[in-house]
């Protein structure tokens, strides 16, 4: 049996990164987009003035919830993190169980998320949006560039996702989550140059093409501003590519980079979680530096030889799995499904290949968290109007898991939550929280 709350370990989330960032790791074949910088002060990003509230009636809001279809990416990457549908109608059940929002049931609807297929991702859109016409989708998305058809083209509410400052511009509809955007990036940096993971470095940077614009806008100003040149910068075209295809790419960057005298890669995106995976099969170990964990990489099924992790350092949130708040959580769920009991355990502490239903648990658990704190805040008369602004003036709130409490506001629609670096623990096979390099 599960232990009970009071009883359970504390223990800190080593090796996943942020619940929607998390998902988007582990499909390693998936992208991210373009400029992910955060809002600035007084944008008027994403303002909506109309009262518009599809799906809300006099006692329900249909709710719209995507999750990835990991399916699309066994070849590559064959990762079990539990049964999504069946995680979200148990706290549902709750939330509906204990009056729901201001006495409005919450009704859900589910979609896949092929995660390198944008038609299929498209149709997923549309169902949720146009068939469905929910108020709003929570949920993981395989990269930034899914969303705009939710909050742009379809105008409909989004918890979740990372925020391009362009892409946030442009939405028509509320959107709040906890992933920051390349801001999160120039924090990274700050964190490894203040610890002196930068200095005397032979650097090189590899992210995807698809994420090249944040790359030069975001990533390598923070590195000059370290007072870094890159020796090599290289970009992966992970887009609708098979693993072969990728393995190759990944071959000829490594390549590329050795050459150029790198002694250091520093991965940002979904190389974090495909390149360890084409390094081990050569005798070259650099250091490697994440600004998302690879969690994906060291979770994959089959035998690894991690030593491509030895001196890895990565800087994400602090994270403590026993937070009451999660642990409520897992404790619906085990109520619902008798079977998960003493299985929705830290993400950390799993073996590779074995199922990690603690994520799905955590995606779950934080989306709920968010969404009804702010639509509980939006009153009864509940809209897109009176969302966003509850939203906006949201403040500071407790997250699942998080150690540090997320802050909403006008520039700060992904909660600003702080970021810690964490070494490679090859004994444990997890990530650490970190002392200053050198110390």
């Amino acid at each position: 049996m599960a232990l009970p709350r009071s009883r359970r370990p504390r223990r800190r989330i080593s090796t996943v990164v942020p619940v929607g960032a998390a998902v988007l790791a582990l499909t390693a074949t998936a992208c991210t987009v373009q400029d992910q910088s955060t809002p600035s002060p007084g944008s008027s990003s994403g303002i909506v003035k109309s009262g518009n509230a599809p799906g809300v009636t006099a006692d329900s809001i249909k709710i719209g919830i995507t999750y990835p279809d990991l399916a699309s990416v066994k070849a590559f990457l064959d990762v079990d993190l539990g049964d999504y549908e069946a995680t979200y109608k148990a706290l549902i059940d709750k939330i509906n169980a204990g009056g729901g929002v201001h006495g409005r049931r919450l009704v859900p609807v589910f979609g896949k998320l092929n995660v390198v297929s944008a038609a299929a991702a498209q149709e997923t859109c549309v169902k949720l949006t146009q068939d469905e016409k929910v108020f709003a989708v929570l949920g993981t998305f395989a990269g930034p560039d899914q969303i705009p058809c939710y909050t742009r083209t379809n105008k409909t509410a989004v918890i979740g996702g990372q925020q391009p400052k362009d892409m946030y511009a442009q939405a028509q509809a509320p959107w709040f989550s906890e992933l920051a955007g390349s801001d999160l990036i120039a924090k990274v940096v700050q964190v490894f140059a203040e610890r002196g993971d930068l200095a005397g470095r032979k650097i090189a940077v590899v992210g995807t093409a698809e994420d090249q614009s944040s790359v030069e806008h975001s990533l390598l100003p923070a590195l000059r501003k370290a007072g870094v040149t890159p020796v090599a910068t290289g970009y992966l075209q992970s887009l609708g590519v098979d693993a072969a295809t990728l393995a190759q790419q990944t071959g000829v960057l490594l390549q590329k980079a050795r050459s150029a005298g790198a002694d250091t890669l520093l991965l940002t995106g979904t190389p974090a979680q495909s390149l360890p995976l084409v390094l081990e099969k050569t005798t070259w170990r650099p250091r490697l530096l994440f600004t998302d964990a690879p969690g994906g990489y060291q979770a994959a099924s089959g035998k690894h030889d991690f030593s491509t992790l030895t001196g890895a350092v990565v800087a994400t949130p602090d994270i403590v799995w026993s937070d009451p708040m999660l642990q409520d959580c897992a404790t619906t769920v085990e109520r619902a499904d008798p079977s998960l009991a003493g299985k929705l355990v830290d993400p950390g502490t799993v073996p590779a290949g074995q199922p990690i239903p603690g994520i799905s648990l955590w995606t779950a658990c934080l989306n709920l968290r968010l969404f009804t704190a702010i639509a509980d805040k939006a009153g009864t008369d509940l809209n897109y109007s009176t969302f966003q602004q509850a939203g906006l003036g949201l403040g500071a709130i407790h997250l699942p898991a998080y150690a540090d409490d997320a802050t909403y506001g006008p520039s700060s629609t992904n909660g600003s939550i702080p970021v810690k670096a964490k070494t490679y623990d090859p004994a444990t096979n997890r990530f650490v929280p970190a002392v200053p390099a050198g110390h």
